[in-house]
């Protein structure tokens, strides 16, 4: 596989990464962006009269010094000159991403950047070194030289450019470390030492401006000259940092909580060298357990880069000095995007569930909201309970009730996502107080809970004597004409429309059975029998669904649809991971029903429906090429779980096609 891609490096809840990888592109530091930074990250090393011979990870740049001369006296040019920049090729230099880890080795050097990870207890219970610690906005990054075999000492780098202004030396500031910062936002440093020379200016390799201390304070190229004598290996400690004081986010006003341990970004970058032993260590540890694991190759590359982009999209803020945990929704930076949580939910039950739980809490105290439905002739009636898609963009809260994405009038994206949303809260809920054994907090939602069994059933019909389990009925939030969506909203409608959906009554199948077992353990006797024979009612309806004839279920239950979808299944990842498996028996209560399921899986994983006959990747519609990779490893757990034998040789194989993706 190509190592030819961008990682994102990023500190727990910075909401900020230094992001490089992809071959002649830009990264750099990037606080709160939506995509890779725009800064030349220079990496290489030179022999003695030799040209430099740099990881691809810049692109050619005028200098700055045009901005102050006229244009005939510019002659400023590194590309004419007597400094050759040499990218290297891709079969010049090795790349091996860790799940807490990157590192490039090529020819001597070889340079690495930590962002570890740990299983955290709520932000609001750390004791102050435990919280400085795990939410420094700082990575630690170390290049390392071994010329022990050369004859002659070896120069290497490590620089960036700045496109937006010069770089401030830290020098200036006095605090026993050497390095640069852009402003107060981001930077870098390492301690002075012996065959270390800091250098600014307009070009890193044609320094042709210099005051005393060897630098030019209005350059906009910045970084370290590093010397290794013959004989010699050398590593040099690199912080990378970020910080941003003040108020991040409006609607909600909130800062940064790592604010609380460090003052600044000098006290972020002296935190960060004088700690990178432990980081480092830390992250070592997290590489070994993902090496040591079951997983394949290309699943352990999947599960490395998501991981490095969930972190980069993470931001511990604090409002009225209590804890607020949001999640960006990568490119679009919609915060806390249900739809998402819900895939999130199992990682962070695994590493930080607090996450889980305070989102949850936010859900119902700000952005839930009551209904009504409209039925097939125009009438409303009420609906209930349901939450909204995201709580806001771009550091920007919305208003309570209300989220950024949904709209009226609409039957495809943007439109309401209120059954979709209403599912999640009951999953993400229970499967929390399951996981952790939070019993006190689920006794404390059991209004909810009721509210929601209540709104589930409403919105299939609301007279008890016409239900089948499946939801027909649009919010009214949808307006006159509009129609919910699922969270597949950007597919056709196999999978992004939410009425008489295969996938969205699957999901609701697994709300019930877990609404059945958080409703016994509350000993709510009468309302577990509820949930009990709604499930039934479900399950019974769904099993008359499966067409005989193709052996599949259509994806949507009208008008003759004939898409064929995997995410069939996805809804059962919820009682399955909480290990019901007697409900979930081959010979149980729904052995009707999963044997369909099973005759399903066995004729879409096969190439020409849901494999797609030129990739060989999961489709998760026979009908749509779009795709995401949380959705398909979903139902992949569910599949190899509940149903191994429809697994074939090509579909147990195309997690390869999904990493070169």
């Amino acid at each position: 596989m190509s190592h030819n891609f961008h990682t994102q490096h990023s500190p727990f809840g910075a909401f900020a990464s230094f992001t490089v990888g992809l071959h002649n592109s830009p990264g750099g530091f990037g606080q709160s962006l939506g995509e890779p930074a725009d800064q030349n990250i220079y990496v290489g090393y030179k022999e003695k009269n030799g040209d430099w011979k740099l990881l691809p990870f810049f692109v050619p740049q005028v200098s700055a010094e045009g901005s102050f001369v006229e244009a005939n006296e510019f002659v400023h040019d590194v590309s004419s000159g007597e400094v050759n920049l040499i990218p290297m090729a891709e079969t010049e230099f090795e790349r091996s991403l860790g799940w807490a880890s990157d590192e490039w080795t090529a020819g001597p050097i070889r340079w690495k950047i930590a962002s570890p990870f740990t299983q955290t207890g709520h932000p609001a219970q750390m004791d102050e070194p435990t919280a400085r610690f795990s939410f420094a906005p700082v990575l630690s990054s170390v290049l390392q030289c071994d010329n022990t075999s050369g004859s002659e000492p070896l120069e290497i780098i490590f620089g960036l450019s700045s496109p937006e202004q010069p770089w401030r030396f830290l020098e200036d500031a006095g605090k026993g470390m050497t390095g640069f910062t852009l402003g107060s936002s981001y930077g870098f440093a390492t301690s002075p030492g012996e065959g270390i020379e800091p250098c600014q200016a307009f070009s890193l390799f044609d320094p042709k401006f210099k005051d005393s201390f060897g630098i030019h304070r209005l350059g906009n190229e910045a970084g370290f000259l590093f010397t290794v004598p013959a004989g010699e290996k050398k590593s040099f400690p690199i912080a990378l940092g970020f910080y941003k004081e003040g108020r991040v986010t409006t609607g909600v006003e909130s800062t940064f909580f790592y604010t609380n341990y460090f003052d600044g970004l000098d006290s972020v970058l002296a935190y960060g060298l004088a700690k990178q032993v432990d980081y480092f260590t830390l992250a070592e540890k997290r590489n070994a357990e993902l090496d040591a694991s079951f997983l394949s190759e290309d699943q352990k590359f999947l599960l490395a880069q998501a991981t490095h982009s969930y972190f980069g999209s993470t931001e511990m803020l604090q409002q009225a000095g209590e804890p607020l945990w949001v999640v960006n929704e990568g490119e679009y930076r919609m915060m806390n995007t249900f739809d998402l949580t819900v895939d999130h939910l199992f990682y962070e039950l695994a590493w930080h569930p607090w996450a889980v739980r305070d989102v949850l809490d936010l859900f119902v105290d700000r952005y839930a909201y009551r209904d009504e439905i409209r039925l097939a002739d125009g009438s409303l009636v009420e609906g209930g309970l349901s939450f909204t898609h995201d709580m806001g963009s771009v550091n920007q809260f919305t208003p309570p009730g209300y989220s950024s994405y949904e709209c009226a009038e609409l039957t495809g994206c943007f439109s309401q996502m209120t059954m979709e949303q209403l599912v999640n809260w009951v999953c993400c809920a229970v499967t929390y107080a399951e996981k952790t054994g939070e019993s006190d907090w689920l006794r404390g939602k059991e209004k909810i809970l009721l509210d929601c069994a209540e709104s589930m059933r409403r919105r299939d019909h609301p007279d008890a004597e016409k239900r089948d389990g499946i939801m027909k009925w649009n919010s009214s939030r949808c307006g006159s004409s509009g129609a919910e969506i699922t969270t597949y909203d950007s597919l056709d409608v196999s999978l992004g429309q939410a009425g008489n959906n295969l996938y969205l009554a699957v999901k609701t199948l697994g709300a019930w059975l877990l609404l059945e077992k958080a409703f016994d353990q509350l000993e709510m006797k009468d309302q577990a029998v509820a949930a009990q024979e709604s499930a039934d009612l479900l399950a019974t309806t769904l099993s008359g669904k499966f067409e005989e004839e193709t052996g599949f279920f259509p994806a949507v239950f009208e008008e003759g649809n004939q898409s064929r979808i995997i995410p069939a299944v996805e809804g059962l990842v919820f009682p399955l991971y909480l290990g019901m498996t007697e409900v979930l028996s081959p010979e149980g209560r729904f052995s009707g029903l999963l044997q369909k399921l099973r005759e399903h899986l066995r004729n879409v994983l096969v190439s020409g429906v849901c494999l797609d006959e030129v990739s060989g990747g999961w489709k998760m519609s026979s009908t749509s090429y779009n795709t995401w990779f949380s959705k398909i490893a979903l139902s992949q757990y569910v599949v190899r779980q509940l149903f191994p034998d429809t697994m074939s040789g090509k579909a147990e194989a195309a997690d390869a096609v999904h990493a070169n993706w």
